[in-house]
């Protein structure tokens, strides 16, 4: 337990101590489920008149081994995950409270910890979505890391009988046109939607397209609101307390609205039928992806997509080194660096990588990624691109000047146009770059610092280009899983000199992003001078930013 955190009273043990009389035997037998709500009720309204809900909930969280959770690198954090869990388990209506400690009470007394972890979270959206986020993340207990993998692909919460109601009243309202014959099972289901595999026959053609359609699980629509709400709740509540936590003026808000956005998102399947449109128009016929195609029978409350099958983007046991390599390029390329390379007035990413979400085939040697969930589509601006190329390239130089003016660019201005922060972001850049000597410190690792440390100043990043730092992170994980010997910082190094060096030196991009900058700092001058000196000292030194390449990284291995 945290040391800040009072000591809990000894009618809350006692309490939590009754929940064992949930069990107690009815005629020699286990009571049912039933039997088991109403008691576990009776006990919450009596901690709830008590005042000692709180206290009640935090018994049923710490069984989880929650506090034991994160990595020694993010131990901070410890305490915000589990005061976090506490408060939204404790928001939650009572009949909902009462269904997870039964379930609780109902594993085996052997459970592993991850089980239990996996069985608070597994019917709340919220919670879930923010394992899908940090399963990935390097260092995590192996136990809990297996726990929230199935939170990517071993959702089982609906059958396919508690759907069918919904499905084939949105069937009929498609009308004759269309016939439309779903298969009477669920083949995948996520944190909100719930897939079925279908046969979709158009009017006009006698052709028959092998297709899935996608609805938002009915537990989840009635749930959701009331999830969102309280969800904003525990950002207000995380922010009262980070100062007890030492998290300075980290933003809860800026990095909760992440979980929202992807949530609320999810809900909308119309912007994700725009999504995948806009997706399938920006990659045209790259042969290194693959992303479904809208369904003419799509609704407001059904995505009708065609069917790609492949295999889980982890899952590579069976994939040669070379082949393991190959798959991890090419999600690397389509995922870290078109976004950043593009010199197109906006590129989009998909905001939401994790491995859940993606899957493979191979046709001959080369691998094709196939995007499933468009939900998330985040959009990145040029001049927010050159200035990423720009802080990955100050930060490889060692130059704290380069550094300095990409963050402020990414940043919009923030950073010099607060006296108060100047001084600060200076340090951090400082550290940031000593640290960078440091040989278990990557490119990316420091932009993850340097993203964090910038919020804790009250730095406000724009949505999208959160998103791109989040899928960053993420695909850290998911690339080490498919292979652990491809080093993202070497390929995102490699990444950022290779947009400047074809793009900037041959004056492309420049002439695209000068008129943006000077929008920027026609204000100042001083400062327009001073990031065209950074832009062109960095000409003056190509051949130090050659030998700046990783050795032994293959740039053809990349192709």
């Amino acid at each position: 337990m945290n040391a800040l955190e009072p000591a809990i009273p000894a009618s809350s043990i006692s309490l939590a101590s009754n929940f064992l009389k949930v069990l107690t035997p009815i005629n020699g037998r286990k009571p049912s489920v039933t039997v088991m709500r109403r008691r576990t009720m009776d006990l919450l309204k009596q901690a709830k008149s008590g005042g000692n809900l709180d206290h009640t909930v935090r018994q049923m969280v710490l069984l989880t081994g929650l506090q034991n959770f994160l990595p020694a690198s993010y131990a901070k954090f410890q305490a915000v995950v589990l005061e976090g869990m506490i408060f939204m388990m404790s928001g939650l209506p009572l009949t909902r409270l009462a269904e997870k400690i039964v379930d609780q009470l109902r594993l085996p007394h052997s459970a592993p910890l991850g089980e239990r972890l996996y069985t608070l979270v597994k019917d709340m959206p919220t919670l879930q979505k923010l394992g899908q986020i940090i399963c990935r993340s390097p260092g995590l207990d192996p136990e809990f890391k297996q726990a929230l993998i199935g939170l990517e692909d071993n959702i089982k919460t609906l059958s396919y009988g508690r759907l069918q109601p919904v499905l084939a009243k949105e069937i009929k309202s498609l009308g004759s046109d269309y016939r439309v014959i779903p298969e009477k099972r669920v083949l995948a289901e996520a944190s909100v939607c719930a897939v079925v595999p279908a046969k979709v026959r158009l009017s006009k053609g006698r052709r028959t397209l092998e297709g899935v359609l996608k609805m938002v699980k009915p537990k989840v629509k009635r749930y959701m609101p009331g999830e969102l709400a309280l969800l904003d709740r525990l950002v207000s509540f995380l922010d009262r307390r980070k100062k007890d936590w030492g998290l300075g003026e980290f933003s809860f808000e800026g990095n909760l609205s992440q979980v929202r956005r992807l949530l609320e998102n999810e809900m909308d399947l119309v912007s994700e039928q725009r999504n995948l449109d806009a997706a399938r128009t920006y990659y045209g016929s790259d042969a290194t992806l693959a992303i479904p195609e809208i369904l003419p029978v799509s609704s407001p409350a059904m995505t009708a997509m065609s069917r790609i099958d492949g295999t889980k983007i982890t899952d590579v046991e069976h994939l040669t080194p070379r082949q393991r390599r190959r798959l991890a390029a090419t999600l690397a390329k389509i995922c870290i660096l078109r976004p950043i390379q593009d010199m197109r007035s906006e590129s989009i990413f998909h905001g939401d990588p994790h491995a859940g979400n993606l899957a493979y085939i191979f046709e001959g040697n080369r691998p094709r990624i196939i995007f499933y969930d468009w939900g998330m589509l985040g959009r990145l601006q040029r001049l927010e691109r050159f200035a990423m190329a720009l802080l990955i390239l100050g930060l490889i130089m060692g130059n704290a000047k380069a550094v300095f003016f990409a963050a402020d660019m990414i940043t919009k201005g923030q950073i010099s146009s607060s006296k108060a922060m100047i001084a600060n972001i200076k340090a951090i850049i400082d550290e940031a770059i000593t640290s960078l000597k440091r040989p278990d410190m990557g490119v990316l690792s420091i932009i993850e610092f340097l993203f964090e440390k910038f919020t804790y100043q009250g730095v406000i990043f724009s949505t999208d280009l959160l998103m791109y730092e989040k899928a960053l992170v993420t695909l850290k994980g998911v690339l080490a899983d498919i292979d652990p010997t491809f080093n993202r910082d070497d390929y995102m190094t490699w990444a950022a000199i290779t947009t400047f060096l074809d793009d900037v030196i041959r004056l492309r991009l420049l002439k695209l992003v000068m008129t943006e900058i000077w929008t920027l700092y026609r204000h100042s001058l001083s400062l327009l001078l001073d990031i065209q000196k950074i832009i062109f000292w960095l000409f003056k030194d190509v051949a130090v930013l050659r030998k700046k390449l990783p050795r032994g990284f293959s740039i053809r291995g990349m192709s």
